[in-house]
């Protein structure tokens, strides 16, 4: 019953699910969802009196960073008035230790910790679960993966969030996670970040993505709206956060949004508080890591989770 209700109502059993999640879980970080979408609820938040310590410094040791060809003020100018910055890529290393630990370690169907499976094993994963996979994702990842956690301690990385943020920076969440090639519906799309939407998970924070796989037209590329994070319609910020394709262009017009295409490794900083979506892949399945960092860790965002309490399929290697 639940499910039929999901699927007939998505909006408003999200806004009921967040609820609940947020009183029962973190009221603070519930208080941040329902204000923080607005520019004057970010404003009183600068003004209050708060623990995080002002950063101003932005030079990075060379030798101690992935990095060492970024220009920060640039990408931080970038953020700023675009809201994102592309090229900060990966080197292949990095690249090769992360598609690894993806191949041998379980990604979990719809990021549920109980739908445990190996990537190549994903057809065998639809049998056995009896339902098919959008999206799987993996947990602990800054545990079990040093490339990651490397990425997570990175200084440009760090100087970057600094500076855009004008905070020493927290880190909030690390994501790696499979988009699977296939047709969606628009529940499905909604359920897997592939409708435009903006994120509320800070009164600031920003976030890294880098492709893990090679995007091009069919391979699930990112579209994000530039200059959204500085203007939404007051009916964007009142109402559920999904928007349509139609909707978008409609306010923003078509060249104001921007699709994203690179190889495996290629990588671009992002305020999510601009709308954005992945696309579905067509022709191949995307693998995409996200870094994120904020000014408050809510404990809600992180990919912690009792290794107890992830189950994988019986017969997985």
């Amino acid at each position: 019953m639940l499910q039929n209700i999901k699927k007939k109502f998505p909006f408003l059993y999200n806004i009921c699910y967040e609820n609940y999640i947020g009183l029962t879980k973190n009221p603070r970080w519930l208080l941040m969802r329902k204000v923080g979408r607005f520019r004057l609820g970010r404003l009183v938040k600068d003004f209050l009196p708060d623990e995080k310590k002002y950063f101003s410094q932005t030079l990075v040791n060379k030798n101690s960073t992935l990095f060492p060809d970024i220009d920060i003020d640039f990408v931080v100018n970038q953020l700023t008035e675009n809201g994102f910055c592309l090229g900060l890529n990966l080197p292949k290393k990095i690249v090769d230790e992360i598609t690894d630990f993806a191949e041998y370690h379980p990604c979990h169907g719809d990021y549920k910790p109980h739908l445990g499976f190996f990537y190549n094993q994903k057809k065998s994963a639809e049998k056995h679960y009896d339902r098919k996979f959008k999206i799987a994702g993996y947990f602990n990842t800054s545990l079990l993966c040093t490339a990651i956690k490397k990425l997570q301690n990175d200084p440009t990385l760090l100087a970057i969030a600094a500076k855009y943020l004008e905070c020493n920076p927290v880190h909030l969440s690390n994501q790696l996670w499979w988009s699977f090639a296939g047709e969606t519906t628009t529940f499905e799309k909604m359920k897997t970040f592939q409708m435009f939407h903006y994120d509320l998970d800070d009164y600031r924070f920003l976030k890294f993505f880098f492709y893990l796989t090679d995007v091009d037209a069919y391979g699930g590329p990112h579209v994000c709206v530039r200059g959204s994070h500085n203007q939404k319609k007051l009916s964007h910020l009142l109402l559920p956060k999904y928007q349509t394709d139609e909707a978008i262009i409609s306010y923003y017009q078509q060249e104001s949004l921007v699709t994203i295409y690179g190889k495996a490794g290629f990588g671009f900083a992002e305020d999510t508080f601009c709308f954005h979506k992945g696309t579905t892949p067509i022709t191949q399945d995307r693998l995409m890591l996200q870094v994120e960092f904020g000014t408050v860790d809510y404990n809600m965002q992180h990919d912690i989770r009792d290794p107890f309490i992830l189950q994988i399929m019986k017969n997985s290697q």
